[in-house]
Formats: structure tokens, C-alpha cells, sequence
């Protein structure tokens, strides 16, 4: 009886071990966007290089992540216009239909030195969290008023 008692134990250790190793995979998606932004950011004339996408996962949420080189600044300083943000921002969603909660812009410049863009997103009507990122409702207003 009690060895029953132990296989039952171990087999539902390993059931809950495999379900939760499951959970904590990436949501199915197509995952073109990891090309076609960093495409289209490199084609679009904003002064973008080395541009990449990807999606980091926290709990069951989903963050695109966007980010580049931004070879040159229209202003002195680190600050990155709010204008530039808009026309990234517009450039990246255009035509793309994304199931992530939030998006998250992380550019450099040519000294690899990580650019600030909270403000720009605060300028634009964005409430950044924590971590820097925004509802991907906010980044998709901010896309659409862009013009891109």
C-alpha cells in the first residue's frame, strides 16, 4: 500500500513538473516580425542600424521588444525626440498584427550607450512602467498619430 502510495506520489510530481515546464514556454505565435521589423526600421530612413524584435515573457505576458542603433540624434544630449520615437513606433507596427501586452524600445547610440525614451513616450501620452515598457494599446496610438 505504501509503495502504491509513493509511485502515485512520484508519477504526479513528474505530471505537475511537465505541465509546469509547459506553462513557461512562449505562447505559440508567427514570429515573422523578428525580420520584418528590423527590416523595416533599417529601410525607412530614420538613421536606424543594427535593428532587431524579439518578446521576453513575464508570467503570462507578453513584451515585444524593439531596438537599434540610432546613428545620429536630431538634438544634443541622450534624449531621443519624441518625434523619433512616434515615426519607430509607426515604422514597426505598420501592417503588423501583434498579440503582446506591451511593447519595450530599446535604442543606443553609435557609442552603444542606452538612449532615454521614457520622456518621449511621456510626451507622446504614454505612461511607461517600471520597466520601461508601455501598453501596446498606448504604442499603437502613438503608431497611428505618427503618420508612418
Amino acid at each position: 500500500m505504501i509503495r502504491r502510495l509513493r509511485v502515485a506520489a512520484l508519477v504526479g510530481i513528474a505530471l505537475a513538473a511537465s505541465v509546469a515546464s509547459g506553462c513557461s514556454q512562449l505562447p505559440f505565435h508567427d514570429d515573422s516580425y523578428k525580420t520584418a521589423i528590423p527590416a523595416a526600421l533599417e529601410g525607412a530612413d530614420l538613421g536606424i542600424t543594427d535593428a532587431w524584435a524579439g518578446v521576453s515573457l513575464s508570467g503570462f505576458t507578453e513584451t515585444l521588444s524593439i531596438g537599434g542603433t540610432l546613428s545620429s540624434l536630431e538634438q544634443p544630449g541622450d534624449e531621443v525626440s519624441p518625434q523619433t520615437v512616434a515615426q519607430i513606433l509607426g515604422v514597426a507596427l505598420h501592417d503588423q498584427s501583434l498579440s503582446m501586452s506591451y511593447v519595450e524600445l530599446a535604442l543606443r547610440n553609435a557609442d552603444d550607450d542606452l538612449l532615454e525614451v521614457d520622456s518621449a513616450l511621456k510626451s507622446l501620452g504614454a505612461h511607461p512602467r517600471g520597466d520601461g515598457s508601455i501598453t501596446m494599446d498606448e504604442a499603437k496610438k502613438i503608431a497611428e498619430e505618427s503618420g508612418r
